[in-house]
């Protein structure tokens, strides 16, 4: 009967240590699993990230192509401008050298 006791017991004590044994390895199995979780979030914000600032560059460098064309715009409408005013000062020009002109003749 004592023998067959110790080896309840033993059973009992081994049972124990399996079980024990599993909760470790399931403790270890759910760290293992949290860490690659983690990771994985952490390469998908890295990702986020990465494409966030590409759409910020994007939208920066559009802004200074905006920019550029702006300006060029600017330069164009000046010089149009300015072609314009000497066009109009040329006609002036040839106009009030007539008008001289014709004050010289009659003698005004």
């Amino acid at each position: 009967m004592n023998g067959t006791m110790e080896d309840i017991i033993k059973r009992i004590i081994d049972l124990e240590h399996n079980a024990q044994n599993q909760i470790s390895l399931g403790e270890t199995e759910a760290e293992k699993i949290l860490q690659s979780g983690l990771e994985e979030c952490r390469m998908m914000e890295a990702q986020i990230l990465e494409m966030a600032e590409n759409k910020i560059k994007q939208i920066q460098s559009k802004s200074i192509r905006d920019k550029e064309d702006r300006i060029i715009r600017i330069y164009e409408d000046t010089a149009i401008k300015m072609r314009l005013m000497e066009e109009n000062a040329e006609q002036n020009q040839q106009q009030w050298e007539d008008e001289i002109f014709n004050r010289i003749i009659r003698g005004e």
